[in-house]
């Protein structure tokens, strides 16, 4: 059940957005107060509210009558012919989706009576997790650069004085004319990291500048042994590899087996030390210090780079989603670099508990890396059917059935009428994601809002319906989501008992309409919220952009 606080936050943003609603049964659209004597009457007798049909055409049928002639039908902007009695027949085609039936019944005055409902066409599957459901993530050429600023800020926590003294002796000769060299300390000044994507591999440029490393030494002249301690110091160490990247045990696991280093201005302040120990030094421990950066690096920045690239996979998830433990599984595919950037694919599977028999109208759809090869920044590729099957899920569970007091909700209980006390919500079918061509919409159809009494009798009942954009935003933690747009809402009152004093109408109708888009609305986006989308830590996101392809919602995001 939703928090009232929640549903009352979302509140006066949805009564302003709800000003795009028409009027429904019975309301001459504008706002004036009709006898319902002059009104024609619209009845539909088929399909019922709820119905799920494997056909993406379906037969509307009805009766309209009116006490004047000339009453025109129309169902979907297309006229129908009655016949003598009044009844009509009519084929439409709503496509694959939650399609609405919008009738008109225009009288010749111009008053117009309309009837909205909702069909759900198309093969449907059960969300209980069997069929599985792509996601792709790509980074192109200026991602990967974010991605390895990300990395030099993380490298530069690296504790290398630690690191290098571990490895002593970094240099050890034992012979009479040798040396033993461990470092006591490391120091340096800033590290960068550039990731060059190319075929098989990201090529991995390590820069690291004024590296001073000071070192004791243990010497030996002919036999003859002595102690000092000397300086090292580079002006620049750069260390070059080609970092590899792979999937193991459902993870994106990278790897920096080979790497070649060059010390940038290579000094040996070894005073006191015999000449010939000092000429061997500036070979010898040049090349340990040197291997010994390499080694820190390549020791580090895998698994720190394993843990940014996560992010383009997500993680599974088992939480708490309206009320209903939701499971979501994700299970990597492919992975794989060219020059244009790096791809990773995974399937996902999401399973309401309680949910595993709703049914959604399932778009299969394939999924390649050449979707996401020519977008810009970090793009994903998210399948509707992940969304829809989510949506069908809660659905079946319950999830989306809520009871509100009237008394939490202080702009609802100004409309209803005064024996309304809490207000009950109830879904005829699931939400469906849909992307068709370019378009990405979200559509609910056939919500009943009821209004009840304190013994839980009807006093006022509408049904809505809604379609919406899709939008990608981040939240408050910076972390990239969906949510829903501008609805625009269609409703019409199906009930108002004789106990009702003032009936609804006019600006009252259109912001009751809102009330109940406010209890909605934030239902939707939770359910949004958990799909999972590429994240990178530490980098910073532009506006991102949304459509719809071929049964996926592609979302492209630069990166700042």
């Amino acid at each position: 059940m939703m928090r009232a606080a929640s549903a009352s936050a979302f509140l006066i943003a949805a009564v302003t957005a709800a000003a795009c609603s028409s009027a429904g049964t019975g309301d001459p659209g504008d706002g004036g107060p009709v006898d319902p004597e002059e009104l024609p009457v619209l009845e539909i007798t088929s399909p019922e509210r709820g119905t799920f049909s494997e056909q993406e055409s379906v037969t509307i049928t009805g009766r309209v009558s009116d006490n004047e002639p000339g009453v025109k039908v129309t169902v979907n902007g297309q006229q129908i012919v009655a016949d003598a009695d009044g009844n009509f027949t009519a084929a439409v085609s709503i496509g694959r989706g939650l399609g609405f039936l919008e009738t008109h019944a225009v009288d010749a005055d111009g008053n117009d009576v309309r009837d909205v409902r909702s069909v759900l066409a198309g093969p449907v599957s059960l969300s209980d997790g069997s069929q599985a459901a792509p996601i792709g993530a790509h980074a192109d050429t200026a991602a990967l650069r974010k991605i390895g600023d990300a990395l030099a800020n993380t490298a530069e926590q690296i504790d290398f004085n630690a690191a290098v003294q571990a490895m002593n002796p970094v240099f050890n000769d034992s012979g009479c004319l040798g040396a033993k060299v461990d470092v006591t300390g490391v120091s340096l000044a800033n590290i960068g990291i550039a990731l060059d994507p190319k075929t098989g591999a990201l090529g991995t440029h390590v820069e690291i500048d004024n590296v001073v490393v000071n070192a004791h030494v243990k010497y030996k002249v002919a036999c003859i042994g002595g102690s000092s301690n000397v300086t090292v110091r580079a002006t620049k160490a750069r260390i070059d590899g080609d970092l590899g990247v792979q999937l193991a045990g459902g993870a994106i696991k990278t790897a920096l087996p080979n790497a070649t280093v060059a010390l940038d201005g290579f000094s040996v302040d070894a005073s006191g030390i015999p000449g010939a120990i000092e000429d061997l030094l500036e070979g010898r421990v040049r090349d340990a210090i040197a291997n010994a950066l390499t080694d820190v690096i390549r020791n580090n920045v895998p698994g720190m780079a394993d843990e940014q690239l996560a992010g383009l996979i997500g993680q599974p998830i088992s939480a708490n989603l309206l009320g209903h433990m939701t499971h979501l599984g994700l299970a990597p595919t492919a992975v794989n670099l060219s020059a244009g950037g790096l791809y990773v694919a995974v399937n996902t599977d999401v399973v309401v508990e309680g949910g595993e028999g709703g049914m959604y109208v399932s778009t299969p759809a394939s999924l390649s890396s050449e979707m996401l090869a020519s977008t810009a920044g970090l793009s994903v590729a998210l399948a509707d059917d992940l969304a829809n099957q989510l949506f069908s899920g809660l659905w079946a569970a319950g999830g989306l059935e809520l009871s509100v007091p009237m008394d939490s909700i202080a702009q609802a209980s100004i409309l209803f009428d005064d024996n309304v006390r809490a207000l009950n919500v109830s879904f005829s079918l699931p939400p469906m994601i849909t992307t068709v061509g370019s378009d990405l919409t979200f559509a609910i159809g056939d919500v009943i809002v009821k209004g009840v009494d304190d013994s839980g009798a009807e006093v006022q009942t509408l049904a809505l319906s809604v379609q919406s954009t899709v939008v990608a935003a981040p939240d408050a933690a910076g972390v990239m989501a969906l949510q829903l747009g501008t609805p625009t809402l269609k409703a019409q009152v199906l009930l108002q008992s004789a106990a009702v004093d003032n009936p609804l109408s006019g600006e009252a109708y259109e912001e009751v309409i809102g009330i109940a888009w406010g209890l909605i609305g934030p239902m939707a986006n939770d359910a949004l919220a958990r799909l999972p989308m590429p994240t990178l830590a530490g980098i910073s996101f532009g506006t991102p952009s949304l459509a719809g392809r071929d049964g996926f919602v592609m979302a492209s995001i630069p990166v700042n």
